[in-house]
This record gives C-alpha cells, structure tokens and sequence, in this order.
C-alpha cells in the first residue's frame, strides 16, 4: 500500500534500536577501498552493490536518513511487515513485497511491532542502476507489487551474501555483480522467473494474446480478429499491448513469424514459397521483402548463412 501525506522534516539518521542486532542477521558492507576497485572493472562498473543483508524477524527494527541514501535501496519483504517513509509518500509493506528507494530521498523505514518483517536487501549503484529505477516506476505506477513465494529468489540473495563471506577476490566481485543483474530482473520480470519446470498460472492480456499469435502463425490475423477474441475493442487493445511490449500487435505478430520462419529456414528444406505459406502470407514476395526489412538478409541469404 502507498499513500500520500503532508511533507514533513525527517530527523537525523539513526542506526537500528536493537543493540546486538536481529538473530540469524547477515550482513555485507563492502569496503570503500574494495569499490575504488570495482568502479575500475568494465565487467561489472555499471551495475554493482555496495551492502547486502538478511534481518529475520526484525523486530524494533527502524533507520532514519535525512539526507537519503548515495545508492538506490531495494527492500524485499520476505515475511511480516513494515512500513517506508519519504517526505511525502508512506509504503507499507508486506510478506513477498518490495521497493526501491532511489538515492538522495529522506527516509525512515521500520518494521512493525506486532508483526516485524523479515527483509533481504541491496544498496546498488552505477551507470545502470537510475535504469532499473526507472523501470519499476513504469512497471508500477500504481503502488506495491506483490510477488509469488520464489524460493529461487531467496536462494539468489544467500548465494550473493555467501559468496561475499568468503572475501572479496576479484574473481568473487565479478560473480556477484554480474549475479545482481539476474536478482533485479527476478523482481522486475517476475513472469519469466519462475522455477523449472513451472508455468505461470496466472498472465495479463497481453501475454495471453502472445500465446494466441504463437498458436495462430499460420493464420493472418488481424488487429481485430486478435482484439474480439479477447474481448478488447481495437484501439484500447492496441494501446495495452504497445505499451507493454513498445510495439504494435501486427508488429510483434510479424516478428514471431519471421522469428519461426528462421527455424524452418535453418532446421528444414522447405522452400521459400512453403515457408511463405505456412506463415499465413500468400504473396511469397511480401514475405520475403519483410523477412529482409526485419533480419538485414533474404530468407536464402540468411538460409545459406545460418545453415
């Protein structure tokens, strides 16, 4: 949940009000010296973190920083509750929630005192970082996503904080940095994080609607035909999709097709004409202008390069 509220000053940082800590807590700092090194790594320079941790069930947990943070801060809620405070923005969050404070913002964040949250993590920076926080804005305009219970995403914040344990070799920095890229799309991209073997039970619109383009390749379907099988009229249709995959539904339908006549281009002997027609085109020659306009090759100069 995420409201407004009146600005108000924020008071001076504070350390967490436990003494000794959360039982079970895991913590890593990196140390400044350990980052001058990191910032001179091309490998992992535009994307890298400064702190990791895990506080279980921390209770009286509360941090204030009225100058913000240098990094952009992700809270992953993992159980209980707790609540995130800006100057004129509260976020409550909740078990399998999450969010980003970008650096810079004045904040106070605490658990809850009858139900403390158990929380993973990650101060991160570099040249990429303003981007994924850009993301989850677009993503999430609205308030707080809730995510499904991924042990998988757990397992990835251990790995990181393990292997930071055993020192910071360079071979050690380079891993969980490049692992960090993966961690941030698990939040991000949740639908395509899932674990093996699994399917997602539950997708948005658009997503059904990809499934039903990859099922109907063969067809030349319509932004109306696609629309009315959904129930959508074609313009809200249009809309929706384009904004959730930055093209339109007869564009993204072209590319799935072109997308598959590259397997059958590669994989069989079918001709060119064949493929033509199996892809719902009748005029061989649209096709083959189309498929040169998307892959920068004729189908036979792409089938003689790939094959």
């Amino acid at each position: 949940m995420l409201h407004r509220k009146q600005k108000k000053n924020m008071s001076s940082e504070s350390v967490p009000l436990l003494k000794h800590g959360f039982v079970g807590q895991r913590m890593i700092v990196i140390p400044k010296k350990i980052i001058s090194g990191v910032k001179l790594n091309p490998l992992i320079n535009t994307l890298y973190f400064t702190d990791i941790g895990f506080f279980p069930h921390a209770a009286h947990h509360s941090v204030k920083r009225k100058n913000g943070s240098k990094q952009y801060i992700l809270f992953y809620c993992f159980k209980g509750q707790g609540t995130i405070e800006t100057d004129d923005m509260t976020i409550q969050l909740k078990s399998n929630t999450f969010y980003i404070i970008p650096p810079g913002i004045a904040h106070h964040y605490y658990s809850h005192p009858k139900n403390p949250w158990s929380i993973y993590w990650v101060h991160f920076t570099g040249i990429h970082a303003a981007s994924f926080n850009e993301k989850f804005d677009s993503l999430f305009p609205e308030g707080i996503p809730t995510l499904r219970l991924e042990e998988h995403r757990v397992l990835l914040f251990d790995n990181l904080i393990d292997v930071m344990e055993d020192g910071y070799s360079a071979t050690n920095l380079e891993y969980v940095n490049i692992s960090l890229w993966q961690l941030l799309n698990s939040f991000l991209y949740e639908s395509f994080f899932l674990e093996r073997g699994k399917k997602s039970m539950k997708k948005n619109p658009v997503e059904n609607a990809i499934e039903y383009m990859k099922d109907h390749l063969d067809n030349a379907l319509k932004i109306n035909d696609i629309a009315a099988h959904f129930h959508y009229s074609p313009s809200h249709f249009y809309l929706i999709f384009k904004s959730y995959t930055g093209y339109s539904p007869i564009n993204y339908f072209n590319h799935l097709k072109i997308q598959k006549a590259c397997q059958y281009l590669s994989f069989t002997a079918m001709s060119v004409k064949e493929i033509s027609f199996a892809l719902g085109y009748n005029d061989p020659l649209y096709f083959s202008r189309l498929f040169k306009k998307l892959m920068s090759a004729s189908p036979l100069q792409y089938r003689k390069e790939y094959r």
